[in-house]
């Protein structure tokens, strides 16, 4: 078979024109000699020459030879037909070679200067071969291609830089042999690198590379380098790609001082149903020599887990658990904001939602003070809500319904069994005699005491029970209606919304206090089932009124002022008193009650119980202040866009029960954006009372007076904003990884938090702007009594570009109040054609460090070929009480 395409022509010389008849038998035998099934195609756009005394013929020009799945095309292509061999080159020029030989043989294309191949045997040789695979190029001196798709490579080069052929990369990594198998994987011998052709004293004896695209399994390369812990290899292990929807990774770090660390992490992916992963890493660190007195060993670790799924749906289930050391926080991770993490937290939630507006949720919750080794854990909540519900509503709409038609009520219930832990400190620890032996104060756990009742109260001084259950139920119960004409104002809309709370609350043990005769109270518990029921009724107000001021500022007109006033009455009864039997009078020994100032003392027998009367008139109005920006478009026409300019809300209360001091402080709130650039958010609080002569406490004496031009006493201020201001170049989306499971190292910076801390993205080009600059400040002050508190911080962040590859980001600030810098970063990052490098410095502050990183861009041979200088000043001493999960 040999079909000449219309777009190509063949001219054959005059001298051998009667001879093209012979050449068809000939071309026929040869494509049935390959394969029976699978004809041979010849082409060719100048010319086709046969020789028969030589049994040979010529393809020049475009010349293109295809036989199953492979394919040849070059300049010129030579056939020998009694070989049943094809021979291909390409033809030099001052530019170098033109028209150089392609060969394909299903997804692998092989480039050279010249190629041979027999179609008998499936064999073929390329002289100057160059073939790509994923993000990678492999050149050889000579390359054989074997009929099982192997390929044995001589004076073998690889690299990632994508340059012409006939240039040198920047770097390469090379070795004499080379041997792609299976099409899987490529080995070599002793491997070089070199940088452009200077050979390095880094090298392997042997090497082996993935050659299959996408997700695989297989080993993983090491990051080396030196820290305080000696010379270290890092971050080497295996990937395994279990499946479509699972992939597990193990790593493992070895430091010449005897430190070792595991870190295996699991991940799972099932679209529309769950994902997530979990992710260990644990440390044995070792400090000191093994005669030392001052060795120490000590171990850190973290556990995150991370769990999305839909179970229904109506139902849904999550979590994002972190049980991490404090001392793996401060020493171990390299991430800055775990160094300066001051709590850690972990949650797991089942969410149901039911018909009727009904819902329900189980949460296990668990949140630790690291300094203070202070935790709360939640064993667990369950909730169930019932959405607002009219019950005597009559179907159909109504224009006039009766006032029981407007009653509307809705249902909060949560059990929770709560787990409070509050260590005492060091000093209570030595002076209780809860110490080691060589002094120092015990390190009790949360999570020991938690399952010991007799080490709970070791670590806390505390004799009561460790899981505190509770159930509370709330039913708010409101009678809303509206009210559209007022005597004497006619047409005016005022919504009315009379209401009451219902709260229950259960617990299965009550508190005992009893006065001593030296004056020091004893706590006991008693058993047993007890209800606090309170409950609380009012009524309130709202209505809504415009202004407009016919004003005119360029393209802005007009502004507009809505006032929202609302108004209310609540009245909640002292459930402190005797009446309601939820507080007893503090007895001493002999039963008799201990005065305390012009009353007895009193103590709750749960928590939550509300003193004090209160019959209080709460009252407020909010303002907002909007104007219109009026433009006109390309046909004349105006366009119009209202525009918010600040809000300013007020709000107080009366209460007419209180002995004194009757008049609640004023709160004030403001906000605004100006320009859509800078927010500005102020908050503040006025009390309307003086203070006592000692300055330490307010006195039932108003504040107010006309002579000194006071209004009121500020006893706090907060102002805070922010700007953003950055140049009018387009921002671009990160690119997108390919489709399928992420790399490894992306979700472990996503999902674990173990990002590398030099990573960076890749971005198209001109995907950064030019320039960016965010400025957030922060000023305070607090006067509650004579004594002045005062903050005021500001901070910056900038970004820029200084060229096309350099790139400057870095973060800073100022704290007026004490003088100082706060913790300040700059990074420098350089984009290479081959290559990224970045610096890294903190120049002062606890975690003051510097870093260099150069690395390849390949993500193959990311931790291969990189230079990383890490130098850290902090120090990562062990702190002397860590807490943490588990120690």
């Amino acid at each position: 078979m040999l079909p000449f395409p219309g777009d190509r022509i063949c001219v054959l010389p005059r001298r051998r024109l009667g001879g093209w008849l012979f050449l068809l038998p000939g071309l026929v035998a040869l494509s049935e000699a390959a394969a029976q099934e699978s004809p041979v195609t010849f082409s060719a756009s100048d010319s086709l020459i046969i020789d028969f005394d030589a049994d040979q013929g010529r393809l020049v020009g475009s010349a293109a030879v295809a036989y199953d799945d492979i394919s040849l095309s070059a300049h010129a292509v030579d056939i020998l037909f009694d070989a049943e061999e094809v021979r291909a080159a390409g033809v030099e020029s001052d530019s170098g070679i033109v028209g150089a030989p392609v060969f394909t043989q299903g997804s692998e294309t092989l480039t050279g200067i010249s190629f041979t191949y027999n179609m008998a045997t499936n064999r073929g040789r390329v002289v100057g071969a160059r073939t790509q695979f994923e993000d990678g190029f492999i050149q050889a001196g000579v390359a054989k291609v074997r009929e099982d798709s192997s390929v044995f490579i001589k004076d073998g080069l690889y690299t990632t830089c994508d340059c012409p052929p006939d240039e040198v990369p920047s770097y390469s990594l090379r070795a004499r042999r080379m041997k792609v198998v299976d099409r899987k994987w490529v080995y070599t011998g002793p491997i070089q690198l070199f940088i452009f052709n200077i050979p390095t004293p880094i090298w392997l004896p042997f090497g082996f590379l993935p050659y299959r695209e996408g997700r695989r399994s297989g080993l993983l390369a090491p990051s080396y380098g030196e820290d305080q812990r000696g010379f270290y290899l890092r971050n080497w292990g295996y990937y395994w790609a279990a499946s479509e929807f699972i992939d597990m990774q193990l790593r493992l770090g070895i430091w010449t001082k005897g430190s070792w660390q595991v870190n295996p992490s699991f991940r799972y992916n099932r679209r529309y149903l769950y994902s997530g992963g979990l992710g260990v890493d644990y440390l044995r660190e070792r400090s000191g020599e093994k005669d030392d007195p001052d060795l120490l060993v000590r171990s850190s670790i973290s556990v995150r887990w991370s769990h999305n799924q839909t179970l229904s749906p109506t139902a849904r289930l999550t979590s994002n658990v972190n049980l991490t050391s404090s001392s793996y926080l401060r020493t171990i991770s390299e991430q800055y904001e775990d160094n300066v993490r001051q709590s850690v937290g972990s949650s797991i939630q089942y969410s149901k939602r039911m018909g009727g507006g009904r819902s329900l949720s189980i949460n296990v919750r668990q949140n630790q003070i690291l300094s203070t080794g202070t935790t709360d854990l939640a064993l667990p909540d369950l909730t169930f809500s019932q959405s607002t519900k009219t019950p005597f509503k009559r179907g159909g709409a109504s224009r006039n319904p009766q006032w029981y038609e407007r009653l509307q009520f809705s249902l909060n219930s949560r059990v929770s069994n709560r787990y409070s832990f509050r260590p005492l400190s060091d000093a209570q620890l030595v002076a209780n005699g809860d110490t080691l032996a060589d002094g120092t104060p015990i390190d009790i756990p949360w999570y020991e005491a938690l399952l010991d009742q007799r080490r709970y109260e070791q670590a806390t001084g505390r004799t009561d029970s460790r899981i505190d259950f509770r159930a509370t139920h709330r039913v708010p119960v409101a009678v809303p209606f509206a009210i559209s004409n007022l005597p004497l104002l006619g047409a005016f809309r005022l919504n009315v919304a009379p209401n009451a709370n219902y709260s229950e609350e259960w617990y299965v043990q009550t508190a005992r206090q009893q006065a001593d005769s030296s004056g020091a109270v004893t706590r006991s518990t008693s058993r047993g089932f007890f209800a606090l029921r309170q409950f609380n009724t009012g009524v309130s107000a709202t209505t809504t009124f415009y202004g407009l001021f016919p004003v005119r500022f360029g393209a802005y007109r007009g502004v507009r002022h809505t006032v929202r006033p609302r108004a209310g009455f609540s009245y909640r009864p002292d459930f402190s008193s005797d009446f309601w039997g939820y507080s007893r009078p503090l007895v001493d020994a002999e039963g008799n009650p201990v005065p305390g100032g012009d009353d007895v003392l009193r103590y709750d027998l749960v928590p939550g119980v509300q003193r004090g009367l209160q019959q209080a008139i709460n009252f407020g109005i909010d303002n907002v202040f909007e104007t219109k920006r009026v433009t006109e478009d390309s046909t004349g026409a105006d366009q119009s866009r209202v525009m918010k300019l600040f809000n300013l809300n007020l709000s107080s209360s009366y209460n007419f029960a209180a002995d004194s001091l009757k008049l609640a402080p004023v709160q004030i709130s403001a906000r605004t954006n100006v320009l859509g650039k800078l927010n500005l958010n102020l908050s503040g609080s006025l009390s309307p009372y003086k203070l006592n002569a000692e300055g330490t406490r307010p006195v039932d004496d108003y504040a107010f007076s006309l002579r000194r031009g006071r209004l009121a006493r500020l006893t706090r201020l907060s102002i805070r904003g922010d700007f953003r201001l950055r140049s009018r170049s387009e921002v671009a989306a990160p690119q997108s990884p390919q489709p399928g499971i992420p790399a490894f190292d992306d979700f472990a910076s996503s999902t674990m938090g173990l990002s590398d801390p030099f990573a960076s993205r890749s971005y198209g080009a001109g995907a950064f702007a030019d320039w960016s600059l965010n400025v957030s400040f922060g000023y305070m002050i607090a006067r509650p009594a004579s004594e002045l508190i005062r903050r005021a911080t500001v901070n910056t962040g900038f970004d820029f570009n200084v060229t096309s590859t350099w790139r400057v980001r870095g973060q800073t600030g100022y704290d007026f109040e004490s003088g100082e810098l706060v913790t300040s970063t700059l990074n420098i990052m350089k984009e290479f054609e081959c290559w990224q490098m970045s610096f890294r410095w903190i120049p002062f502050g606890s975690f003051q460090s510097w870093g260099f990183d150069l690395h390849v861009k390949s993500g193959r041979l990311r931790e291969f070929l990189r230079l990383q200088q890490p130098r850290v000043e902090r120090d990562r001493g062990l702190r002397p009480r860590p807490q943490g999960f588990p120690i």
